[in-house]
């Protein structure tokens, strides 16, 4: 026969099973607020996931318009490479067409020094003394050589020294300029006219003129060039025929009285000096098949500068 309980035990066994119920209460009351707490967060990550994949998103059509822009401005830079390589190119074409101009009017002057100097050398070995310029094409006849003091009439001895000197030019020039075919037999192959002209300048002092047959200065120098001038072509009447690339005569004559002075002092020497005729061998310019290239090489350098 089983005793019976006694009414104590089972109170205990109801106080003990409503604890476990209070725990496990409990326990459901903290697992309910960490999945509040839990989704709390997960909808906090979730907003903070959206804005970051904006923000994303956004930063990515940033990097892409970039990309356009740098697509772009490269290929901008790439066409105006090629433009500027083919202004580069004109450039460089430009260039050499003027190189060669310049070389053919340094090769102009360099044939003139060697004339001039010829000249010099041919009258030096006749006893005719006279100085050069080559730098700007003169040979000059100092005064005493021609002419006495105030006069345009020539002396013994300068009509001696010019009858040399149109021999040499009449040897010479017909190598330098467009001569009669029959008095160029002796120059080298190749030649070219290069010279424009052939002036013989009378220069005076700054003294004024009192009485005379001349007025002035400007009177005296022009007489003393035309006097030379004839003076030669009667020694040499070939040197009348000569002529420049255009066909037109090759000597002439001018005045500048006392306007350029080779000396500015105010001594008898200087004026001396000043008292002289020169004959200056003037370069024909560039011709208009060769300034025509250049015209055109710059024409077409500006225009390709201009392209955008």
């Amino acid at each position: 026969m089983i005793a019976p309980r006694p009414w104590h035990a089972e109170g205990g066994e109801d106080s003990y099973l409503a604890s476990v119920s209070d725990l496990l209460i409990g326990l459901l009351f903290v697992f309910i607020i960490m999945l509040m707490a839990f989704a709390l967060n997960f909808r906090s990550a979730e907003q903070e996931a959206r804005t970051v994949k904006t923000d994303l998103q956004a930063r990515l059509g940033e990097v892409a318009a970039e990309r356009d822009r740098v697509e772009s401005e490269r290929q901008r830079l790439a066409e105006e490479r090629d433009r500027l390589a083919r202004q580069r190119d004109r450039l460089v074409e430009q260039q050499a067409a003027l190189q060669e101009l310049v070389v053919r009017f340094a090769q102009r002057q360099l044939v003139r020094t060697e004339m001039l100097e010829s000249v010099a050398q041919q009258l030096a070995a006749r006893d005719v003394t006279v100085t050069l310029e080559p730098e700007n094409g003169i040979l000059r006849l100092p005064e005493e050589l021609l002419f006495p003091s105030g006069q345009a009439e020539l002396t013994p001895q300068g009509r001696r020294a010019l009858r040399v000197l149109a021999a040499v030019l009449a040897r010479i020039l017909p190598c330098y300029s467009a001569g009669p075919a029959d008095a160029t037999a002796d120059c080298p192959a190749g030649r070219r006219p290069v010279l424009e002209t052939v002036l013989i300048e009378g220069h005076t002092d700054d003294q004024p003129i009192h009485g005379g047959p001349y007025r002035d200065n400007w009177e005296l120098g022009a007489a003393r060039g035309v006097n030379t001038f004839k003076a030669l072509v009667e020694y040499e009447p070939e040197l009348d025929r000569f002529r420049n690339a255009r066909k037109e005569a090759l000597l002439g004559v001018s005045s500048y009285a006392d306007r350029r002075p080779v000396s500015r002092l105010h001594t008898p020497d200087a004026r001396r000096r000043n008292r002289r005729i020169d004959i200056r061998f003037l370069l024909a310019a560039p011709s208009q098949e060769e300034l025509a290239v250049v015209r055109e090489e710059l024409g077409g350098a500006l225009k390709g500068a201009k392209t955008p």
